[in-house]
């Protein structure tokens, strides 16, 4: 039994551990602008999504229980905020059963923030969004990134 037991466990963690290492069907890159005015910047974040793959807008729309693809900043004292995160891309509107008209993209989408900061010359966050296809969304993710002035 304690043989079976240990298959068993070996097993498992061989099919976890590979499940972890698989990528994921998106790449971002993660860049900073400056702006005119002193101090403030825009962070752009550039998803390149495969075939047969969505991200949720910033706002999914649906019944509130879809992952919004967001943008946070580590050490949020550093940083203010100038607005709400904005896509560009060809954003889809579509009915989903059960759940209401939900927006997403698909093959790319570009995502704007303008802070301001005279406090620091690195940008240090993470991106936090869900990608679904016809038949499944896998869990939500999030890219940690880390941008130089």
């Amino acid at each position: 039994m304690k043989f079976l037991m240990t298959i068993y466990w070996v097993f498992m963690t061989v099919i976890f551990s590979h499940a972890q290492t698989e990528t994921l069907p998106i790449k971002w890159s993660f860049r900073a602008e400056p702006e005119k005015e002193a101090g403030v910047y825009t962070i752009y974040a550039t998803a390149m999504i495969e075939a047969g793959w969505h991200v949720f807008a910033p706002i999914p729309g649906g019944d509130g229980l879809l992952i919004p693809t967001q943008i946070t900043l580590n050490q949020p004292e550093l940083y203010r905020d100038l607005g709400n995160l904005q896509a560009e891309g060809k954003e889809i509107h579509q009915e989903m059963d059960g759940v209401g008209i939900v927006h997403f993209f698909e093959k790319q989408v570009t995502l704007k923030m303008a802070v301001h900061t005279d406090k620091t010359k690195v940008f240090k966050g993470f991106i936090t969004f869900q990608l679904c296809n016809e038949k499944m969304c896998l869990p939500p993710s999030d890219q940690s990134f880390e941008i130089k002035l």
